[in-house]
């Protein structure tokens, strides 16, 4: 229970909290007490991924109240392990009674249908993993399902996104993840690097890409893993690179951006801004959330409070399936060529 002393008149807006008032009528102070009710999750996952929804769930803002997997061992031994409700089927699980958001945690889940169900829910959806039908530039961009840990829309970006638009002109964007145990995929991490690129700098002309620990196959709704890397030129002469790997253990993110103004460096832990004479200058420091599981409650209270974080668009995955068709014919690829591949 949380008490504070509260004057006539005053607003507030809060989520999954139950509020009464203490206090007479009359004019003066009147006490808020707030008893705090729990945002109750449901969840479909992997088997192996039970310490990222341990990370996640290591709060008292959420609860894991429904849990879903395709292994029904692991579906019964996870739920028990959060004293959830086991569910076998994804589709039940997004129907569940009482519960405040959805999170489709495990890869290989979220398709068209999926999709569209999700839009016609009355509570939000998240999913950690991209859309598994290959190319589909006409699934992103929609509000039916939150892609989640965004980099560009966690909880360092505001500060970095101001520093940002004080560099002036963008030269350079380097962008780097790792991860492992099982915390995301390397498609994930890939599309992530690709959202904040298009973001910052547009569109590139030109990629090329490599990708190397791990089978690849022609077939774009094939899952990829491993390790990834490109580099890529815009027309005003910016370049970018990727380095993504989903065998790299601990999780972190970083973009590095260079302009006029100097560098930007932002991570999960906070942002960085150094001007060219090598000075530093104030960025506002940020709380650490620097796991996947810790950066999903982070997301999932925030989608709980009704506040949606950024979504990557068509574009974004234009330039992933381009990064990603680079990488099977080892050859420069043009993104307009494989836009017009697929019209």
């Amino acid at each position: 229970m949380v008490t504070a002393p509260l004057r006539r008149g005053t607003e507030f807006g809060l989520c999954s909290w139950t509020i009464t008032w203490h206090g007479p009528a009359s004019a003066g102070p009147l006490l808020l007490v707030v008893y705090h009710r729990l945002m109750r999750c449901a969840v479909w996952a992997a088997p192996e991924q039970l310490q990222l929804l341990q990370r996640a769930f290591d709060t008292d803002a959420l609860t894991c109240a429904v849990l879903g997997c395709n292994d029904p061992a692991a579906r019964d031994s996870m739920a028990a392990a959060f004293q959830a409700e086991p569910v076998d089927d994804v589709r039940q699980l997004l129907l569940s009674p009482s519960i405040d958001a959805a999170w489709l945690a495990a890869p290989g889940v979220l398709d068209a249908d999926i999709d569209a169900m999700a839009g016609d829910l009355p509570v939000p959806v998240a999913t950690s993993a991209p859309f598994v039908e290959g190319f589909q530039p006409d699934l992103y961009g929609k509000d039916n399902v939150h892609f989640i840990p965004l980099l560009r829309g966690g909880p360092t970006w505001l500060a970095a996104s101001g520093c940002i638009e004080l560099l002036g002109d963008v030269h350079c964007i380097q962008v780097s993840a790792t991860a492992g145990d099982h915390q995301t995929s390397l498609r994930a991490l890939l599309l992530d690097a690709a959202d904040l690129v298009v973001h910052v700098a547009g569109m590139p002309e030109e990629v090329f890409a490599a990708q190397s620990g791990g089978p690849m196959t022609p077939d774009p709704t094939d899952g990829i893993a491993g390790h990834l890397t490109s580099t890529m030129r815009f027309a005003n002469g910016c370049t970018a690179s990727i380095t993504v790997s989903d065998g790299g253990g601990s999780w972190v993110r970083r973009a590095t951006v260079l302009g006029t103004g100097g560098r930007v460096m932002v991570t999960d832990e906070g942002v960085s801004w150094t001007d060219p004479d090598g000075e530093a200058q104030e960025a506002p420091p940020t709380e650490s959330h620097a796991t996947a599981g810790a950066l999903s409650q982070w997301h999932l209270c925030r989608l709980g409070d009704h506040k949606p974080d950024p979504q990557p668009s068509p574009d974004v995955a234009l330039l992933c399936e381009t990064l990603r068709l680079s990488c099977v014919t080892g050859q420069v690829e043009q993104v307009d060529h494989v836009a017009r591949m697929f019209t």
